[in-house]
């Protein structure tokens, strides 16, 4: 069951925090009211995680017509089933490209008011 996120409609509460979380069923309909005070409120969207327990099956993807790649090195990927290229490479360009993207990502960055 997902958990969801609400938070008030009408301002802020004095005997509730701000946003609250119910454990609810995909098909359930949202919440119109705070359990607690009454209140309206409203479902935000927040952080959503999950994770797939299966394993991909190469051969599996080829035979639906993907073409699966694994990467060998920095830059260059290797086709490990289907019918696309044998290889990925990326040319020294691109590469420099998403190294100083990378590094401009690392700075720190300063707001003057």
């Amino acid at each position: 069951m997902p958990i969801y996120e609400y938070e008030k409609c009408d301002g802020d509460c004095e005997i509730c925090p701000g946003r609250f979380d119910a454990l609810q069923g995909i098909t359930d309909d949202p919440l119109a009211y705070c359990p607690t005070c009454g209140l309206s409120v409203k479902r935000v969207v927040s952080a959503m995680r999950f994770a797939i327990d299966k394993t991909t099956n190469y051969d599996k993807a080829a035979k639906q017509g993907f073409s699966t790649y694994k990467k060998s090195e920095y830059g260059v990927w290797e086709k490990v089933a289907g019918q696309g290229v044998d290889a990925i490479v990326s040319s020294e360009e691109d590469k420099r490209a998403v190294a100083d993207e990378k590094s401009a990502a690392k700075k720190p960055k300063s707001f003057d008011l």
